[in-house]
């Protein structure tokens, strides 16, 4: 499956699509796959790249959202634990059980407050009791019953048997689980492969421009290959994100479905803290009611989030402010741990393209999702805006969008993604056994060394023995700077799930920035394997280095390294 040179000649042969999706995100793929499965023709179109934006700067959790609970928001909760659920069964390559650690300074301090909240008499954030999680618990669970696969919560009260050298002022601590999404950009990857295997009715193009004349006909240019196609959709869907109400006005509408909240996360390098942590998140009240994250992922400590109402979708700024409340916060979890800025390997942000409405707090918005639907005034076409959404119910987002299309068309639906594997799923089952079994299958016949088949396992599932065959073809040879990957498996990234700028290969394509291991020389590297994959000179590679060099995200700071030992893949 070639992503981009499919869709190109899926378009260029005159076929005409149904609908047109506006963003290739996590819930715009998510209503592609539900299209190319039901038979309707779709035309998916991102301005940059696949899984920008939100979709790529989440907690990389699958959760039920505890805390909304809070704010009574049941329904979501319980679509939520069952995506969740849904995911750890039929997205087991990539999505694995996470246990949240939650120490708590009170046994009943707090209580009253976080009913008076429950009950929306009271908008103030309150210390989280141990009384108060544990009932919030027991409604938790039961609402995630449906498609159950996770353990039960579990709360001690001996300092004994609390995680080595916890804070002193912690008096219980309870545990529950939610699960962790290693590689959400590759899932999405899988989902655009999945429609477009499904369907040859639907394309997708990263890197797209689109346009609107005065007489509603549409067109799309290809950014980078220059070429133009014209198309008249009876169905357009907006799934831009924080950017719903900006592309409703390029339409002619004036909404205001998005309220935009900045959230950030620091990545952080610390040995002893990343084994002290043992795999587990921790979840914790900062002592003024404010909730603070964080967890292992493969190499460094995922810390976060902040919340912060902003008015431009565009903006990437983190106030110093917010990093020092993090690195503060992080700091008092253990008694003998210190975390400072020098810990910092590098910093994500995203908007959160939330309902607008809610309460003044950004903490108090409406997290559910909502398909708002509009009429262009030229040609009365539908125009449904994706409003809202989180990661974990991308699934059920894409459905509920899919079923609203049909009904506009008049389809009536054959197929449906509840209980559908994902293509890098394949052979998995559960636990660790499917994933070993593979590993050794692709080492056996390609004859890789166990630690090369593991790797390119974990970074693709099942889908590993496509990489593993395209990088038998001809001779390869590791990437002298980060001698894990090799030439041919960037090359696939490139030629097959269209990276076609850098920072889509080292953000998107691949672990490298989250790993803390991207730096001037794998930028470098990474450059001239990309041009050469695309056919272009060292002087638009030289180019890509120069713009990546000025992207603070891809620069990882050494003023703290991460060892082998502590690697928890």
């Amino acid at each position: 499956m070639r992503i981009r040179e499919q869709s190109l000649a899926r378009i260029a042969s005159g076929a005409s699509f149904d609908v047109l999706i506006i963003g290739g995100g996590v819930n715009g793929v998510a209503v592609l796959r539900e299209l190319a499965l039901n038979g309707v023709s779709a035309l998916l179109v991102e301005r940059s790249d696949f899984c920008m934006g939100a979709s790529g700067a989440s907690s990389r959790m699958a959760h039920g959202g505890l805390r909304y609970l809070e704010n009574r928001e049941f329904k979501l909760v319980a679509e939520s634990t069952c995506e969740r659920n849904l995911l750890l069964k039929y997205a087991p390559h990539f999505t694995r059980p996470l246990e949240v650690v939650v120490p708590l300074t009170s046994y009943i301090k707090g209580l009253p407050g976080s009913i008076l909240r429950f009950m929306g008499v009271s908008t103030r954030d309150n210390t989280l009791s141990a009384a108060g999680l544990k009932g919030a618990l027991y409604l938790y669970e039961f609402l995630g019953r449906v498609e159950k696969v996770l353990p039960l919560h579990r709360m001690l009260l001996s300092r004994g048997v609390f995680p080595e050298r916890l804070a002193a002022r912690y008096k219980a601590v309870i545990s529950y689980f939610d699960a962790r999404i290693r590689n959400p950009e590759a899932l999405v990857l899988e989902m655009i492969e999945d429609a477009l295997s499904a369907s040859q009715d639907v394309a997708c193009l990263n890197h797209a421009e689109w346009s609107m004349s005065e007489n509603g006909d549409i067109t799309v240019l290809d950014s980078l290959g220059g070429q133009e196609f014209a198309l008249r959709p009876k169905v357009i869907v907006n799934a831009s994100g924080a950017w719903v109400d900006r592309v409703n006005q390029k339409f002619g509408l004036q909404t205001h479905y998005i309220r935009p909240v900045k959230g950030a996360h620091l990545l952080i390098r610390h040995d002893e803290l990343f084994q002290r942590m043992a795999g587990r998140a921790f979840y914790f009240d900062d002592g003024k009611g404010r909730m603070v994250i964080c967890y292992p992922l493969d190499r460094t400590i995922l810390l976060g989030t902040t919340e912060i109402q902003v008015e431009d979708p565009n903006d990437a700024s983190i106030a110093p402010a917010e990093v020092d409340y993090l690195l503060s916060a992080l700091s008092s979890l253990f008694d003998d741990i210190k975390i400072t800025a020098d810990h910092i390997a590098t910093v994500t942000t995203g908007i959160r393209p939330l309902q607008s409405g809610g309460g003044a707090s950004a903490n108090q918005a409406n997290r559910d999702h909502m398909i708002a639907e509009d009429r262009l005034i030229v040609g009365s076409v539908p125009l449904l805006s994706l409003v809202g959404g989180k990661w974990t119910t991308f699934r059920a987002f894409g459905e509920q969008a899919g079923d609203r299309i049909f009904g506009l068309l008049k389809v009536t639906r054959k197929a449906d993604t509840r209980r559908r594997p994902y293509p890098g799923a394949a052979g998995f089952g559960v636990g660790e056994d499917g994933a070993e079994r593979i590993a050794l299958q692709i080492a056996s016949t390609f004859g890789l060394s166990p630690k090369r088949a593991h790797d390119l396992v974990k970074r693709y599932g099942a889908i590993a023995a496509d990489v593993a065959a395209h990088c038998a073809e001809e001779n390869d040879r590791p990437v002298a700077s980060l001698p894990d990957y090799s030439k041919r498996e960037i090359g696939w990234l490139v030629v097959r799930r269209a990276a076609l700028m850098l920072d889509d290969l080292l953000l998107r394509r691949t672990q490298i920035v989250l790993d803390g291991r991207c730096n001037e020389a794998v930028i470098r590297e990474f450059a001239t394997i990309l041009a050469e994959a695309r056919g272009l000179d060292s002087e638009w590679a030289r180019a890509e280095v120069a713009r990546c060099l000025e992207i603070p995200a891809l620069i990882i700071r050494s003023t703290a390294s991460l060892s082998q030992e502590a690697w928890h893949g």
